[in-house]
């Protein structure tokens, strides 16, 4: 039996249709002929996951919310919700955010590289708000909405863990 999902990012919408069958888990976009075999797999007690799509491995941090996530790759961040498909379910582009406080977690244990924000300090976004370095790579974390600089409860050198607050940020109503 095949599921159809609809998954909004702040730009995009895609319809993805799901399939398992013989113990494997088929996906592939509403419309599309070629189906890709997927696999994904927590690594540890963090946030890592290494995630196959025909046979071919990613690395991504994900922190899972209700009715989506914020995903991690390499120096990507991208925030996705997820809900079933419904004729006629796809979501208004939204006019404005509401104004609210922006949490930016760390994806993954590391070290923390440089701070390139202070509070106070207006942030738009995708501007890169701290470096963290894990397993000898660095990684760019980028602000997912325009804002304020809340606070920044770390500095350069220090050691993080998963989940742990590296940036909050303060958004306006647009």
């Amino acid at each position: 039996m095949v599921q159809k999902f609809v998954v909004h990012d702040d730009e995009d919408e895609v319809e993805l249709e799901l399939s398992q069958e013989d113990g494997k888990t088929l996906v592939r976009r509403a419309g599309e002929e070629t189906w890709r075999q997927v696999e994904l797999e927590q690594v540890g007690d963090s946030g890592l996951y290494v995630l196959m799509i025909d046979n071919r491995p990613t690395e991504l941090y994900m922190e899972r919310r209700r009715g989506g996530a914020e995903v991690v790759i390499g120096r990507h961040t991208f925030s996705y919700d997820v809900g079933p498909w419904r004729p006629g379910s796809s979501r208004p582009k939204a006019a404005g955010a509401a104004a609210g406080l922006v949490r930016i977690n760390a994806p993954m244990t590391g070290s923390i590289v440089e701070v390139r924000v202070s509070p106070g300090q207006a942030v738009a976004q995708g501007e890169v708000v701290l470096i963290i370095e894990s397993m000898k790579m660095n990684n760019e974390l980028r602000s997912p909405a325009a804002g304020t600089v809340e606070s920044i409860p770390v500095a350069a050198g220090a050691r993080v863990k998963a989940n742990d607050l590296l940036v909050a940020i303060r958004t306006a109503a647009e």
